[in-house]
């Protein structure tokens, strides 16, 4: 009873780290911080890899007779491209009617570093996780599409991290679009504050661009939305508080034109001191000639200005 007691007294911080073996080495790691009531974490895939497509379509979406039967004509697309949180989809299914359109995707991704620090002071209760990696990610995508027919519907889909946009046109007899995404994400670091009993707090910090442009001419249905996350995790939800969102519907004939960026940066190195020139070397930097009239003291305490001007 006293071992299982200690046990569950015990705050459980891991991190795993997992090689996907497929066509290209992939890598995964996974963040996890769990306390008797509450718990915490994070997961992110990446791998050494750069890639282009492009594509182009254009026909007609009609009847194929085949062994005396006329099969219904489709034309359908998906595309799904993702890594280290970064990800796109989107699919389009059309009936018979005039299609065509054309896109092109360059990705780059590389891992570099990752892993975790963890502290707990004397004399305090409180735990510090810290989680952190830096693979770099970016994905550049543009695709345009012209239908007319009996219907055609087309969903899109990205997201970086927390912050994610969403677009689907239904129904459509008549459906124009030029679109435009790119997505970049670098550094990582989350920080979390515990006891054995519960997370009291947890943040993400994450350096990360999403910049989404848009232009459609639809005849159907057009649901939209967007949603930007903080820094901040909410324990009770476990979700990330929303920094800003938006949902929009349009049902009927409207030229839509979207562009939305998103953009996270986080640092953590410390500025320059520009407006102290004379203490942002050490007095064992300086030159003999430079020493003279200024002691060690006076570099420290920015008094050198004063020797300089009585010189």
């Amino acid at each position: 009873m006293k071992n299982g007691e200690k046990m569950k007294k015990s705050m459980l911080i891991i991190l795993l780290l997992a090689v996907l073996m497929s066509g290209v080495a992939a890598v995964s790691w996974s963040g996890y911080v769990a306390t008797n009531t509450n718990s915490w974490q994070i997961s992110r895939q990446s791998s050494n890899l750069s890639m282009d497509i492009s594509g182009y379509v254009e026909g007609t979406v009609s009847p194929v007779e085949r062994q005396g039967r006329v099969l219904s004509p489709y034309a359908s697309y998906t595309r799904t491209v993702q890594s280290n949180g970064a990800a796109l989809l989107e699919s389009a299914a059309a009936l018979q009617g005039l299609y065509s359109s054309e896109d092109q995707i360059m990705m780059k991704s590389q891992v570099f570093e990752f892993g975790y620090i963890w502290d707990k002071p004397a004399g305090t209760d409180v735990w510090t996780a810290e989680f952190y990696s830096n693979w770099p990610v970016t994905i550049n995508y543009s695709r345009s599409l012209d239908y007319i027919g009996k219907n055609i519907n087309n969903r899109e889909f990205i997201s970086n991290g927390e912050d994610n946009i969403g677009a689907n046109f239904l129904y459509n007899l008549k459906l124009t679009k030029e679109q435009n995404w790119n997505l970049s994400a670098g550094r990582l670091n989350a920080t979390i504050l515990a006891t054995n009993d519960s997370i009291l707090q947890a943040e993400l910090f994450e350096n990360k661009e999403i910049d989404y442009r848009l232009e459609s001419h639809s005849t159907g249905i057009a649901d939209l939305k967007f949603t930007q996350s903080g820094a901040q995790y909410s324990t009770e939800t476990g979700d990330y508080i929303l920094a800003a969102q938006g949902e929009e519907r349009y049902s009927g004939d409207y030229n839509i034109v979207r562009h939305i960026r998103m953009r996270s940066n986080f640092s953590r190195e410390k500025e320059d001191d520009e407006w102290l020139p004379c203490c942002s070397s050490g007095w064992a930097e300086m030159s003999h000639r430079d020493k003279v009239g200024h002691s060690a003291d006076s570099v420290f305490d920015c008094t050198c200005f004063e020797a300089e001007k009585k010189r």
